[in-house]
């Protein structure tokens, strides 16, 4: 089995260093908005598409002239990668569109957002050090072996440091997939008031697990910074620096939701061998629901969660289920299976055919493990 991972460390760059990165990002992020224009003034004028290749083709031609010959002093690759990046945007779109998906049309890159470039050969590790063509060899804090074969390597900005992501290619032979057994299984049901709550066990063991809401513990913060920086002059160096303690408190929120996640999906693929979750649409969730309510969802960060327990179950060779958006498990009874409509304040589930009344979350966990179950266990032919 061949596995991509990503090993992320952050840079401790010299100030010319810096200054370096800066200028390779800004020349990346100059050759991607080049060349979006590029691309939408030639649709435009002539309803056709200009190729990667023909944008390639004029880098020679661009560093030649006088307005853009400090492009030279960038590595060549890495403007290469720029405009393959694009390429790769647009390759997107037309797929999605085709699929009815939302396409997501690229969009030009704003200074100081998310600041990269990357390397797609070149980069050689030496113990604690990364060599970056011309700009030579940069320290990083390494905290854990790099495995695998290195196949590109991309440095970005986040708030007021610079990291380093190797992206690595891993032979492993295929994991043996766990069997198949409900004491090990369990069903998780995402929310708010409770991040998730799990029901696991042949019995469904109840278990609820707290929201941290990172981004609601720092908003007062948040809003003293976002009011600081709208004060500034722009284009001052007091707005620059304002600027900065902003971005770094949202980088400190997004490695807090991070670390949660992954701590989180890491003990249960340990401990269970069957993990069934309820799909969802949190795109639609975002633009229907309330200011409020669409801005709990976000900092609950359901997707990274999820994403993570699917990659890490499939790496160790665990069973995970992910049933339909549309699988009414809050309104369903987990006894008899009579269902009734329920508003999002009701937090009980009253069965009128039953008189079973339960935790509407513990009810959709049951239910989301339930279906889970029976999906896996007549695919693998155990059912009857």
């Amino acid at each position: 089995m061949l596995l991509k991972k990503g090993f992320r460390f952050r840079l401790d760059p010299t100030d010319s260093q810096r200054q370096l990165f800066a200028q390779f990002a800004g020349a990346s992020r100059f050759l991607y908005n080049r060349g979006l224009e590029q691309r939408k003034q030639v649709y435009e004028q002539s309803r056709k598409s200009i190729s990667y290749f023909d944008q390639n083709n004029e880098l020679v031609a661009l560093k030649k002239e006088a307005a853009t010959s400090w492009l030279q002093e960038i590595h060549s690759q890495v403007l290469q990668q720029a405009l393959k990046n694009l390429d790769t945007g647009f390759q997107n779109f037309f797929q999605n569109l085709k699929k009815g998906k939302k396409p997501g049309f690229p969009r030009f890159k704003c200074k100081g957002v998310r600041d990269s470039f990357r390397y797609p050969q070149g980069v050689h590790i030496e113990g604690t050090q990364a060599y970056l063509p011309k700009i030579g060899y940069v320290r990083f804090r390494k905290s854990r072996e790099i495995e695998g074969t290195l196949k590109q390597t991309t440095i970005i900005r986040e708030g007021i440091h610079w990291y380093v992501s190797f992206s690595c290619e891993i032979e492993e032979p295929d994991p043996v997939l766990a069997s198949i057994s409900e004491d090990k299984a369990i069903g998780i049901d995402m929310g708010l008031k409770s991040f998730a709550t799990t029901a696991s066990g042949p019995h469904n063991a109840a278990k609820h697990i707290g929201n941290p809401r990172f981004f609601t513990q720092y908003l007062p913060r948040l809003r003293v910074l976002s009011q600081r920086l709208s004060k500034k002059v722009k284009g001052s160096k007091n707005r620059l620096k304002a600027r900065l303690q902003l971005s770094k408190l949202h980088a400190r929120i997004r490695h807090c939701r991070e670390d949660f996640a992954h701590q989180l999906s890491t003990e249960i693929v340990k401990s269970h061998d069957i993990i069934c979750v309820e799909g969802l649409d949190i795109a639609n969730l975002l633009e229907t629901k309330t200011r409020s309510l669409s801005r709990a969802i976000a900092d609950a960060s359901w997707r990274f969660f999820l994403k993570c327990l699917a990659y890490k179950a499939k790496e160790k060779g665990k069973h995970f289920v992910e049933t339909g958006k549309y699988f009414p498990s809050t309104q369903t009874c987990s006894s008899c299976g009579h269902r009734q409509r329920m508003e999002l304040e009701d937090r009980e589930y009253c069965c009128k055919n039953c008189s079973m009344q339960i935790d509407r979350d513990l009810n959709s966990a049951i239910l989301e493990k339930a279906a889970g179950m029976s999906v896996l266990l007549k695919a693998c032919g155990a059912a009857p």
